[in-house]
């Protein structure tokens, strides 16, 4: 009778400390202190959101919160700061997708046992920036577009698609940012000291 409580005892200690619990990973948020903000030459930044979602496969921008084009409207708001007594900026976001497709897959034995790529997401941004200067008379537009991807294996959990995503979604930001910077770094006028 003692020998089974100890049996007991020690196979539920065993268990219990067996057992562990993984932390989930944590889908990574946009952060304006990321970007340095930009002082531009004009009196009010309109930003303008005409990507209209698809709402079916592959597109999921739809399913997400924060939706990207939210996330590219706030970048615009804290980083493009008006700072001049006139003119006006536009920010033109023509598409701001999400779209999760997979990935052709090998059908022979050995592949059966690995872990493969399975999915990938894709990021696209495209946007446009008008400006208007009325004093001096000037004027530009820029088109910026972005992308970015990342693949999925076969074992990814949602969250690990939640990871991916947002990840995706960061790094489009910041090619967005980079290669917008470089363009209107060009214009005279423009980025005010």
């Amino acid at each position: 009778m003692l020998l089974q409580r100890l049996f007991i005892i020690v196979g539920s200690v065993f268990i219990l400390t067996a057992c562990q619990t993984t932390e989930l990973p944590a889908p990574p948020k946009f952060e304006a202190s990321a970007y340095a903000p930009l002082s531009l030459n004009a009196r009010k930044l309109d930003i303008i959101n005409n990507w209209i979602m698809p709402l079916q496969d592959p597109y999921q921008e739809h399913l997400l919160q924060p939706k990207p084009s939210d996330v590219l409207a706030d970048w615009a708001s804290r980083v493009l700061l008006p700072a001049g007594g006139s003119g006006e900026l536009i920010l033109d976001i023509s598409e701001a997708s999400v779209t999760i497709s997979d990935l052709p897959k090998s059908e022979t034995l050995l592949d059966s046992f690995t872990d493969r790529q399975d999915s990938i997401v894709r990021v696209t941004y495209s946007a446009m920036l008008m400006w208007i200067q009325p004093v001096g008379g000037q004027q530009a537009a820029v088109e910026v577009r972005a992308s970015a991807s990342q693949t999925l294996p076969e074992s990814s959990r949602p969250v690990d698609f939640d990871v991916a995503i947002q990840e995706a979604i960061l790094s489009a930001l910041a090619e967005m940012d980079q290669k917008l910077r470089a363009e209107i770094a060009g214009l005279n006028g423009l980025v005010l000291p």
